[in-house]
């Protein structure tokens, strides 16, 4: 398996589609390491492909242990789900991992958002119990708002690095994505519309909405770990440790736009044991 550092942000250029004939192919052959972030970002792909009626072909990747970990996690049954073709057969054997995996999933109901976020919880209570209070209480937030701002279905998933002492939760949708959802809030492009987002702007003038991904944030900063929010045509990655009470902030700029939003967060924690990355 090739190596990669866990705080490194996905390789959002997997998401791409490319058009053969009448149908669009997402391509994920040239994927040397799958993500949380792939895995949500290609269901929200697809998503968005279907309500619109259009056709989708999803290839998988090429390496043998990732193609393992797509299929593990569920992504060619949400594919299925969707009517959308793909090629990632799922005959991996499968063992309980419910401490170290959220595979792939819809949310569609609050407990979907809770899945995921008691699977980060509990992996980083060990470590600061109050963090993950709070983090708990912003990933569910986060995970249960995300079809309601983007008008779209939201997808989640989750995995456990044992290797690398962390956590990496993922959550995305394929819809409005945040330039216009945040268009009457004064977002001015891309790269502006996360910084909003950021900062706890809503596209509803109320105080009590947005705080979701800005609790996240503050947490994951105070776990030293880090962020990366994309869409539209921009990205950014807050990490941390804080300075003067807020992330250190990255802005970067995606090659191809990515038509939603997508969410993905890496956290450290405590007592995981040695395995490998796919039963």
């Amino acid at each position: 398996m090739p190596s990669r550092s866990p705080l490194r942000p996905p390789a959002m250029g997997h998401l791409a589609c490319r058009r053969e004939g009448a149908e669009h192919v997402l391509d994920l052959s040239g994927c040397r390491w799958v993500d949380p972030a792939h895995l949500v970002g290609v269901a929200a792909v697809a998503a968005r492909h279907a309500g619109a009626g259009a056709r989708l072909r999803v290839v998988g990747p090429s390496q043998a242990d990732q193609r393992r970990y797509a299929a593990r996690m569920h992504l060619g049954r949400v594919l299925d789900d969707l009517g959308v073709a793909h090629d990632l057969v799922d005959v991996v054997p499968e063992v309980d991992r419910v401490l170290d995996l959220l595979e792939v999933r819809r949310v569609s109901t609050e407990a979907d958002a809770l899945a995921l976020a008691r699977l980060v919880h509990g992996r980083t209570a060990a470590g600061d119990p109050v963090a993950a209070e709070a983090l708990f209480t912003g990933v569910a937030e986060l995970a249960a708002n995300v079809a309601d701002h983007a008008q779209a279905p939201g997808y989640v998933a989750a995995q456990v690095l044992p290797a690398a002492g962390c956590v990496r939760f993922a959550v995305a949708d394929g819809g409005l994505g945040l330039r216009s959802t945040l268009a009457g809030r004064g977002a001015r492009g891309s790269r502006h519309a996360l910084h909003l987002a950021l900062d706890g702007t809503s596209r509803l003038a109320d105080p009590t909405r947005g705080v979701g991904l800005v609790t996240v944030v503050d947490q994951v900063s105070r776990l030293r770990g880090s962020l990366f929010l994309a869409s539209g045509t921009a990205a950014v990655r807050a990490e941390g440790p804080a300075a003067a009470g807020r992330a250190v902030r990255t802005d970067s700029a995606l090659r191809s736009p990515f038509g939603g939003t997508l969410v993905e967060a890496v956290v450290g924690v405590r007592g995981a044991r040695q395995r490998e990355r796919v039963p």
